[in-house]
C-alpha cells in the first residue's frame, strides 16, 4: 500500500505505502469465478461429492466475506486517520498563516514608519535649507537697506549743512537790512529801501510768499512815502512818516523769528534722522548677529540629518527586506495549506470511491453467494431423488433375475 503521510514538524509530504484497494476487487472477481468453478459439480455426481462441494463453497463464501469485511474496516480505519490528520494539519496550518498574516501586518507598519521617518528628514532638511537661504536673503536686504540709507544720510546731511548755510545767511540779512533800515530811517534817507528790499529777496524762498509779498509791497510804500515828503520839504520841516518803516522792522524781526525757529526744526528733524538711522543700524547688527547665530544652528542641524537621512535609508531598506521575507513566508505557508487541503481533498475522494467499489462488490458477491445456494440446494435436491430412483431400479433389476419359487419370499 501507498500512504501520503504529512509530515507537520517539516511541514513536507511524505510518502509512505497504502493499500491499492483499487486490486483488489479484480483478485475477488477471480476468486468469485473460481468460487463458481470449483463448486460447478456435474448433475451425475454423486450426493457425497455434492455435499462436499457445498461445504467447500461455504468456506469460501466466509473467506471471501471475511475479506471483504478486512478490506471495508481497513478504509473506515483509513478514512479516520486521514480526517484526524487534516483536522491536526488544518489547525496548525490555520494557525501557522495567521501568524505569518499577523507577522506580516507588523513588519508592514513597521516599513510603513521607516518610510514616514525618512519622509520626514527629508522635508526637515528641506525646511532647513529654506530656511538657511530665507537668513541669507534678510542679510543681504539688510546690507542693502544699511548702504541706501548710508547714502541717504550722507545727501540729507550734506542739504541739511546747506539749509543751515542758507538759514545763517538770511539772518544775517536781515540783520543788515535792519540795522540799514534803522539807519536810514534815522537820518531821513529811506529811498534806498528798494535795493534793501532786493538783498532780501535773494532769500525769499526761505520765507512764505504772502510774508515776502507783503514785505514788498511796504517797502514801495515807504519808498513813495519818502518821495512826496521830499517834495514838501520846502513847506514843512516835519520829518517823513515812518509808519511804513516801522512795519518792516517788525516785519524783519518776525522773520528772524521764523529763521530760528526754522533752524531749530531743521535741527531736531536732522538729530532725530541721525538718531533713526542709528536706531536702526544698531537694531540691524543686533539682527545680523541672532541670523547669523540661527544660520551657525541651521548649518549643524543640517550636517545632522544628513548623517540620519543616510541611517533611516538603510533602516528603511532592512525594514522592506524584512516585509518581502515574511510576504514570502507567508505564501509558502498558504501554498502549503492549500497543498495540504488538495491532498486531503484528493485521497478521501479516493477513499469514498473505493469504499463505493466495495459495496458494490459486497452486494454483488450476496448476490453470487444466493444464487450458489439455489444452485447447490437444487443439485443436492435433485442428487437426493436420483439416489432414490437408483435404488429403486436395482430393487427392481433384483427381483426379476431370483427363481420364481422365490418370489413369494422376496
Amino acid at each position: 500500500r501507498q500512504m501520503c503521510i504529512r509530515d507537520r514538524s517539516t511541514w513536507g509530504i511524505q510518502e509512505r505505502m497504502l493499500p491499492e484497494l483499487k486490486m483488489k476487487p479484480l483478485l475477488l472477481i477471480l476468486a468469485l469465478v473460481g468460487l463458481s468453478i470449483a463448486t460447478s459439480v456435474d448433475l451425475q455426481s454423486d450426493l457425497g461429492a455434492l455435499l462436499a462441494s457445498k461445504a467447500r463453497a461455504s468456506d469460501a463464501i466466509d473467506a471471501v466475506l471475511g475479506l471483504l469485511g478486512d478490506l471495508k474496516r481497513s478504509s473506515l480505519h483509513e478514512q479516520q486517520t486521514l480526517e484526524q490528520r487534516n483536522r491536526t494539519q488544518e489547525g496548525e496550518g490555520t494557525r501557522t498563516v495567521a501568524q505569518y498574516s499577523d507577522m506580516l501586518n507588523k513588519n508592514e507598519k513597521q516599513y510603513q514608519d521607516a518610510i514616514n521617518h525618512r519622509e520626514y528628514i527629508e522635508k526637515e532638511m528641506q525646511d532647513t535649507e529654506n530656511h538657511i537661504t530665507w537668513i541669507e536673503t534678510r542679510l543681504e536686504e539688510i546690507q542693502r537697506k544699511l548702504d541706501e540709507l548710508a547714502v541717504q544720510r550722507c545727501q540729507a546731511n550734506s542739504l541739511f549743512v546747506q539749509a543751515l548755510k542758507e538759514h545763517s545767511d538770511a539772518l544775517k540779512s536781515l540783520k543788515f537790512v535792519a540795522n540799514e533800515l534803522k539807519r536810514l530811517q534815522g537820518s531821513g534817507e529811506l529811498t534806498e529801501i528798494k535795493s534793501l528790499t532786493q538783498k532780501f529777496l535773494r532769500y525769499e524762498n526761505l520765507f512764505e510768499k504772502e510774508v515776502v509779498t507783503k514785505f514788498i509791497s511796504l517797502g514801495k510804500g515807504e519808498e513813495g512815502a519818502a518821495s512826496a515828503a521830499e517834495g514838501e520839504k520846502a513847506e514843512a520841516s516835519k520829518p517823513a512818516p515812518s509808519g511804513a518803516a516801522g512795519q518792516i522792522l517788525q516785519m524783519l524781526s518776525n522773520l528772524e523769528q521764523s529763521l530760528r525757529s526754522s533752524m531749530r526744526s531743521l535741527e531736531e528733524h536732522e538729530i532725530q534722522a541721525a538718531y533713526d538711522y542709528a536706531e536702526f543700524k544698531s537694531q540691524s547688527e543686533i539682527e545680523n548677529t541672532t541670523l547669523r547665530e540661527d544660520m551657525e544652528r541651521k548649518h549643524k542641524y543640517l550636517a545632522k540629518l544628513e548623517v540620519d537621512i543616510e541611517v533611516a535609508r538603510e533602516y528603511e531598506d532592512k525594514c522592506r527586506g524584512i516585509r518581502d521575507d515574511s510576504s514570502r513566508a507567508l505564501d509558502a505557508a498558504q501554498a502549503d495549506l492549500d497543498a495540504r487541503r488538495a491532498f486531503y481533498a484528493q485521497e478521501a475522494t479516493r477513499i469514498r470511491e473505493e469504499q463505493a467499489t466495495l459495496d458494490e462488490i459486497i452486494n454483488i458477491f450476496h448476490a453470487k453467494v444466493a444464487s450458489m445456494q439455489v444452485q447447490l440446494r437444487d443439485r443436492v435436491d435433485s442428487g437426493k431423488k436420483g439416489s432414490v430412483l437408483l435404488e429403486e431400479s436395482s430393487n427392481e433389476e433384483a427381483s426379476t433375475d431370483d427363481p420364481p419359487e422365490d418370489q413369494d419370499d422376496s
